[in-house]
């Protein structure tokens, strides 16, 4: 499966080209979405047969409305319980203050900063981003997508060793985006403008893997979502 997906993304000769747009498009807040509706459009041209060559950036103002949607996917997902953890932390962190217990502070934050991380590595194993992407163009809208729809069908019976499967194939993807965000505060330490200047470059090359592996990977479960869907473990369809 992996091996196909690279092969499908290297088949446009100018793949670099728009990876890199994206991965730059990424480091902006405002641009996120665009670099979200890359992947959501590559997918959508994929199911109707146009795999290759990757989506050019022509039509911004509809690429960025797709992506919206599949970036509030993922903050349903990653940024809520953050904001909801930095909510009890503060309520837990006031109350300390009060009772002035420095130690009970950093016990909170230990605690509340584990479970947020746990939840993130849960999220992500689960594959609930992909599979809310996946709804979200079966369905044409974000209804479903936006809910808890994505987490009950990643963890369904019959259909969650289909998604973990796709899963296992899809993480190689993710080597470069970590060798990256690993390098940058290396690089910092430099203390220099050659430091600065190359720690740009590795956000951007971190940005722009993230793209590609996100690509790769809605090209992995969208052909398991296929095998899903033939079988009798179909997931449910809008109304249905």
């Amino acid at each position: 499966m992996l091996r196909r997906a690279l092969r499908t993304i290297h088949a446009d000769k100018r793949w670099w080209h728009a990876i890199g747009l994206g991965g730059l498009c990424s480091l902006t807040l405002f641009g996120h979405p665009l670099a979200a509706g890359l992947v959501v459009e590559h997918m959508d041209n994929t199911r109707k047969g146009y795999a290759s060559p990757l989506p050019p950036f022509y039509d911004w103002t509809t690429r960025w409305l797709m992506g919206l949607f599949a970036v509030l996917v993922d903050f349903v997902y990653f940024m809520m319980p953050l904001m909801l953890m930095g909510l009890l932390f503060f309520c837990g962190g006031l109350t300390m203050l009060m009772a002035r217990s420095d130690e009970g502070q950093f016990g909170i934050l230990g605690i509340i900063g584990g479970a947020l991380i746990a939840w993130w590595l849960f999220v992500f194993l689960t594959g609930v981003s992909a599979v809310g992407r996946l709804v979200y163009l079966d369905d044409g809208g974000p209804e479903r997508a936006l809910t808890s729809f994505p987490l009950r069908e990643a963890l369904r019976p019959h259909a969650r060793r289909y998604y973990a499967k796709a899963r296992i194939h899809s993480l190689p993807l993710y080597i470069a985006p970590l060798v990256c965000a690993a390098l940058v505060p290396l690089v910092l330490r430099l203390d220099s403008v050659w430091g600065v200047s190359g720690a740009l470059v590795l956000i951007w090359l971190l940005f722009s893997s993230l793209v590609y592996a996100h690509i790769g990977t809605m090209l992995i479960y969208g052909e398991v979502n296929n095998e899903l869907q033939q079988s009798d473990h179909a997931r449910p369809l809008l109304g249905a």
